[in-house]
């Protein structure tokens, strides 16, 4: 059995040529529970892994994408943004049902990572919410 290369280990710090404290919350909850979907992924079957496996993957990317770039807008841009995370998270979320039902995925693992996804929608509805009531309507 192959040894689990150390630099790969949760607890090393990362290089320094990113400034993580520009993280907002939500991102570092997706982060964490991508890296629990890459935990799993490997253990299922070839074909699932190259299906399904690839459309979850896929939009777990692009929901960090628009939460992290959600940041960096304002205004009515950071909404849409925010909405389309909110959007792909959600997607994520009935495609790992899917993934559960086909038994891709045990019921510990499928209840493992629903509780960082459902907490991440709960951030990003609510991050949604602040700023709608913070954000003027645009003039018609």
């Amino acid at each position: 059995m192959a040894e689990k290369n150390p630099t790969h280990s949760p607890e090393r710090t990362p290089p320094p040529t990113f400034s993580q404290q520009k993280f907002v919350p939500v991102v570092f909850t997706l982060k964490d529970a991508y890296g629990l979907w890459q935990q799993l992924l490997p253990h299922s079957s070839k074909i699932q892994r190259h299906t399904l496996g690839d459309k979850i993957d896929a939009l777990f990317l692009e929901t960090l994408e628009y939460a992290f770039r959600a940041n960096y807008l304002a205004g009515p841009q950071k909404i849409a943004t925010i909405d389309s995370a909110i959007v792909r998270l959600d997607l994520v979320k009935f495609f790992l049902l899917v993934a559960w039902e086909i038994n891709m995925i045990t019921d510990k693992q499928y209840a493992h990572l629903s509780a960082p996804l459902v907490e991440s929608s709960k951030m990003l509805v609510g991050w949604k919410a602040y700023l709608q009531k913070k954000t003027p309507p645009p003039n018609r």
